[in-house]
């Protein structure tokens, strides 16, 4: 696979699982994100998960495989996955639009109020 000339059909997944109860939510929520990628033309190559409360390990890896790869889509549950808190949500946001170019698809987002043709994309 040449990476370089799929990548605007690839797709990576990130989750904060903090929690066994949030744990347990993840197999659902992958499936969701896989979904979602499949009917939108993308393949959802990866899922990454922060398993520690205030960790940016996993983070910083996707932030890396979307430089290698040249990929632009994120999808996460909810933007709430990236932080409870609005400034860290912002500044991770702020580090896929403007560091990599990503645009970030929130499942939640698409189902309140939205046309499910009709992503939410955030850095377009």
């Amino acid at each position: 696979m040449n990476s370089r000339t799929e990548a605007p059909h690839i797709a990576y997944g990130y989750l904060r699982v903090l929690s066994e109860a949030a744990e347990r939510a993840a197999y659902a929520q992958e499936r969701d994100m896989k979904c979602f990628a499949e009917g939108h033309g993308l393949q959802l190559v990866a899922v990454y998960h922060e398993f520690v409360c205030g960790a940016l390990d996993a983070f910083d890896e996707l932030i890396e495989s979307l430089r290698y790869t040249g990929a632009r889509q994120v999808l996460v549950p909810s933007l709430r996955h990236f932080g409870e808190s609005g400034p860290l949500r912002h500044a991770l946001l702020d580090r896929l639009e403007f560091g990599v170019e990503a645009r970030v698809h929130a499942l939640d987002e698409l189902v309140v109020g939205r046309d499910a043709a009709t992503p939410l994309v955030i850095g377009a």
